[in-house]
């Protein structure tokens, strides 16, 4: 960053940081709203994100010299507008603002996706109703003190001239002022918005089932593959896996559990000896699809044994494997990431017949592989398979019905078929029942022979 600095801190169990301005003042504006994500519960990985989305925003303002410094509301609001498309632009844009964003600050090109998550954090840092209450009050206080109604001394003295410091916090806290004055009914809504189509195809986001134990085999460390077999077996976000604590894992029943502090998954109905177990904390037991979690548990005692080392102030499972060992939590998301697409260019190099490019996908792809497995493909008896969504849902731990319809997807075939269906009724041409029987069964014997083909492979060259 060019205009601050940031300081780490610890606020509650989170670490976040402050910006220290030029001046060595901390930036009031920012350090409120890290305190709000806090206190409103948000997990640690969030309060990062929409951190350091807001701070590279304020660093921007700054060079634009709106924020900290005498500016009006016109100018004010074409900065934070040009923001975003600043951000978007290509290397080639020679706006003002893109200037200031890419040349001068550096600032990495954001995909349409991003955008719309830095979008979402700086929506909330420049609308937090209890940040601007604040910023309003002090607007008030000051004014009162300059004002006629400010009572008057016996022994009058010359007026204190205010510090720059002083000055550049008034000018800071003027600047939320007039966003909101410019447009005050946007405040319960949203300021930024991010237009257009996401820059990938419209396909479904799970990693492949064939290519999932392929992808294992492909990792290069004992520690990518246990981190990965435990997002694709139990559905955890990639930042509850990275973040998973040895105290979470029971070695004896082979089993993992989630933090849930808000009891989206089980936390209210686990047994009162978790209480004392985990000293409090709300978890929740997952349910870690069998063959992965042996795959799991192998390639963690492998971990542990060859790559892990003790911390005495630390017990996260997952480190970085190089240097001093720190939590893999610290590392860039970018790293992680990148080491999974190596994994995914391994896989395609061995198995060149794969169609899709797994690149394309990120660690997060499976979790919706643990979704769509669970909606779709699970056993359940009598010949059935697939849980109820609403089931599916608290294995995720969704807050609502919706985000998991979005992350575990109806089976296509099935979706087909009724689609059929559906367009004979409506030609007054209804199918026979053995004809539609035997077009789905079609569908799912091919879908079959590739999977066995798959497992056959895996069997031969284990032998």
């Amino acid at each position: 960053m060019k205009n601050f600095t940031r300081v780490n801190r610890s606020t509650g169990r989170i670490r976040t940081f402050r910006l220290i301005d030029d001046a060595g003042e901390p930036v009031q504006a920012f350090d409120l709203f890290v305190n709000g994500l806090v206190q409103e519960g948000h997990q640690a990985k969030t309060v990062e994100t929409y951190s350091n989305h807001v701070a590279s925003f304020l660093d921007y303002l700054t060079e634009a010299r709106v924020f900290g410094f005498p500016s009006s509301q016109l100018a004010i609001m074409n900065a934070i507008k040009s923001y975003l498309p600043a951000r978007l632009a290509g290397a080639n844009a020679g706006g003002e603002f893109d200037i200031i964003s890419r040349q001068t600050l550096g600032q990495n090109k954001l995909k349409k996706a991003s955008a719309k998550n830095h979008a979402a954090a700086i929506n909330k840092f420049l609308f937090e109703s209890d940040n601007h209450a604040l910023h309003l009050q002090q607007i008030e206080d000051w004014e009162a003190g300059a004002g006629s109604k400010t009572p008057q001394q016996i022994f009058q003295t010359s007026p204190r001239r205010r510090t720059n410091s002083e000055i550049k916090r008034i000018c800071q806290s003027s600047m939320l002022v007039n966003v909101m004055n410019y447009h005050p009914t946007i405040a319960a809504g949203k300021y930024l918005k991010v237009r257009g189509k996401e820059d990938h195809t419209n396909r479904d986001k799970d990693f492949p089932l064939e290519y999932i134990f392929p992808l294992l085999d492909s990792a290069t460390c004992a520690r990518d593959e246990a981190l990965w077999a435990l997002q694709a077996g139990t559905g955890l976000r990639p930042h509850e896996a990275v973040l998973l604590q040895m105290d979470q894992i029971d070695f004896t029943r082979r089993t993992v559990v989630a933090e849930d502090p808000d009891n989206r998954r089980f936390a209210s109905q686990m047994p009162n000896e978790y209480l004392a177990r985990w000293k409090g904390r709300a978890v929740s037991e997952t349910y870690f699809i069998p063959s992965l979690r042996d795959r799991f548990f192998r390639a963690l005692e492998r971990y542990i044994r060859l790559e892990y080392m003790p911390h005495s102030n630390e017990s996260f499972v997952f480190q970085s494997i190089k240097g001093n060992h720190k939590p893999y939590a610290s590392v860039s998301d970018k790293s992680r990431i990148q080491s999974f697409h190596r994994a995914c260019l391994r896989l395609q190099t061995n198995l060149p017949e794969v169609s899709l490019d797994l690149r394309e996908l990120s660690p997060h792809s499976l979790r919706h592989f643990y979704g769509t497995y669970m909606l779709n493909y699970v056993p359940v008896g009598n010949g059935q398979y697939g849980l109820r969504p609403v089931e599916v849902q608290r294995l995720m731990g969704h807050e609502k019905l919706e985000t998991t319809m979005k992350y575990a997807r109806q089976d296509k075939v099935a979706l087909d078929a009724k689609i059929l269906m559906m367009n004979s009724i409506a030609m007054n041409d209804t199918p026979e029942v053995d004809q539609l029987v035997k077009w789905v069964a079609d569908k799912y014997s091919r879908h079959a022979d590739r999977l066995n083909k798959t497992l056959l492979e895996r069997r031969i060259s284990s032998d």
